[in-house]
């Protein structure tokens, strides 16, 4: 426990900047015949009734599960209790082979909501295309099989988004990072962006997998997550891929408030550096060549970013020789930014793990900074911070970065298909 809580706040990084079913009620009766299905459902089943954009005020909870038996349920439950009860939960067991499938199975008889798709082994992004391609509801809201969500997570962000009208296509939230056991360990580091954040995704990926809220035509305009990243060999960054796409096209808005719970693991997180540089690196420099007008500079730190967090994460690790290299390229592709992240980063890794830090620490600990952390998610306030956030750039940099045009597109993005001949079957609820 305290090696994860040590290197949590490094690691976190790795998995979310780098990321590797018609009404509910009416349709009981069908989902019920439906959950063990191992192939796309009948044609009859393809969204009869419902317009391309879904049924109205429906969210479709997509969650793919791949040997997830000891946290599923939790975050099925999470789902369930969710204040906005006008849901549909697919789950997308994506061939695993221990109990999650029982699990689900089990909860979807409780629970006409709930519905169990299997398939076959395909990886995480074909699983959750596989979801959409049999949701019926207006809007998308996905979720890993061991995040968990404040009940009042979709209910808030359906308010925005119904606020803001038609030009917002995605809602999100802040995130905290949790244990095993559901305690808080520290808040993700929490941004305020609004509006046209393309331009601010290249710097950084800053929402959690399980943080959108998404308008289903967006969804179906983009094709669904891009699976043709793992087939290039650069799995790893379809989330950024698929938020950078969405921006392109619609605005983003945000609830400020920490109604996500990302699970940290220990061994939960990949530590191929390559793949993941090479997955970013792949994705980005796509993004160059559509947008050729936006400047050096923000590639530059955008770079320097992804090379400075990696080699903090491998430091932190003890992994010196795969992490100073990645810190020496940041350093030549940013100084400025490597010297003060990284300078600060390393002085509060020795805080936290020095006596004085310690009793500090355990001083504080009455204080309403200190009333989050190593409590259930569940039971702090989604709108008190964990400490003083700390701002991953400076003023004058993100003023330059929000002056940046990028001029929105309507067409479907260039290059191959998104989905894998396993979907294709599918797609025709999409459509």
């Amino acid at each position: 426990m305290p090696k994860v809580r040590n290197l949590a706040m490094e690691r976190i990084y790795l998995k979310t900047s780098l990321s590797a079913h018609g009404p509910a009620c009416m349709q009981a009766t069908e989902s019920k015949r439906q959950h063990l299905s191992t192939g796309p459902p009948a044609a009859a089943r393809a969204l009869a009734g419902h317009d391309s954009a879904g049924r109205a005020g429906l969210v479709s909870v997509i969650i793919p599960a791949y040997n997830e038996a000891a946290t599923v349920e939790r975050t099925i439950s999470s789902v369930r209790n969710q204040t906005h009860s006008d849901l549909e939960v697919l789950v997308v067991d994506d061939g695993s082979t221990d109990e999650t499938a029982a699990i689900v199975q089990r909860l979807a008889d409780m629970d006409h909501r709930i519905t169990l798709l299997r398939k076959s082994n395909g990886g995480l992004v074909s699983a959750r295309n596989y979801g959409v391609a049999h949701a019926g509801g207006e809007f998308i809201a996905p979720i890993d099989a061991d995040d968990l969500w404040h009940p009042d997570k979709i209910k808030k962000q359906m308010v925005v988004m119904r606020d803001r009208g038609d030009q917002v296509g995605l809602v999100y939230c802040w995130s905290r990072a949790i244990d095993e056991w559901d305690r808080v360990l520290f808040d993700i580091t929490p941004c305020i962006f609004r509006g046209n954040v393309y331009t601010a995704l290249i710097l950084r990926n800053f929402l959690s997998s399980g943080a959108p809220l998404v308008r289903r035509r967006c969804v179906k305009e983009l094709g669904g997550y891009d699976v043709t990243l793992s087939s290039r060999g650069a799995t790893c960054c379809e989330d950024l891929k698929f938020n950078l796409e969405v921006a392109e096209r619609y605005d983003f808005d945000l609830v400020p408030e920490f109604l996500l719970a990302h699970r940290i693991r220990a061994g939960s997180m990949s530590t191929d550096s390559d793949a993941m540089l090479r997955s970013y690196k792949v994705v980005i420099e796509e993004v160059r060549t559509r947008h050729p007008e936006l400047p050096a500079r923000l590639f530059r730190w955008a770079d320097g970013h992804q090379h400075l967090e990696l080699g903090l994460t491998y430091l932190a690790g003890g992994q010196w020789a795969t992490g100073a290299p990645l810190l020496l390229k940041a350093l030549v592709e940013d100084p400025p930014a490597t010297i003060r992240r990284g300078t600060r980063r390393v002085f509060a890794r020795l805080w936290r793990s020095s006596g004085f830090g310690a009793l500090v620490r355990a001083r504080r600990r009455g204080e309403a900074s200190h009333t989050v952390v190593n409590r259930n998610f569940f039971e702090v306030d989604p709108t008190i911070l964990c400490g003083r956030p700390r701002a991953p750039w400076n003023r004058r940099r993100l003023a330059y970065t929000a002056a940046l045009f990028v001029e929105r597109r309507a067409d479907v993005p260039s290059g191959a298909d998104h989905h894998s001949p396993e979907d294709v079957g599918a797609r025709a609820h999409i459509r």
